[in-house]
């Protein structure tokens, strides 16, 4: 068995609510592989390659993954060139705004905003 039940339905959890979010990203995929597990495969910008491939083992490292590329996002859309931590208050709005509808589902995995924004990975 790959996944204890309890942890493979919380993945499965989390998957669901960022699944539309991973579905509209040309920059991500998610799989399931009968060998390992759940794959979360990150897209080089080309759009021919996959930059790097993670395999799932909680839900706990999805949420901190996918709740790290909204805010990568964010600060890709604004073109500016610093970290999370020295984000302006116009992008720490943005991203706070789209991690709403997440946190408002995972309001247990909101720490990771938190861990996120002050550095703590």
């Amino acid at each position: 068995m790959l996944y204890e039940e309890t942890e493979k339905k919380e993945i499965e959890r989390v998957y669901a609510v960022f699944a539309d979010y991973i579905r509209e990203s040309p920059y991500l995929e998610w799989f399931w592989s009968d060998k390992l597990g759940y794959l979360l495969l990150k897209i080089g910008a080309e759009k021919r390659y996959i930059s790097k491939n993670v395999i799932i083992y909680t839900a706990e490292q999805v949420a901190r993954i996918l709740f790290s590329e909204v805010l990568m996002d964010v600060l890709q859309m604004t073109g500016n060139d610093h970290t999370e931590q020295t984000a302006d208050p116009l992008e720490l709005a943005e991203i706070k705004r789209r991690w709403n509808p997440y946190i408002d589902q995972l309001p247990e995995y909101a720490y990771i905003c938190d861990d996120l924004l002050s550095g703590r990975k």
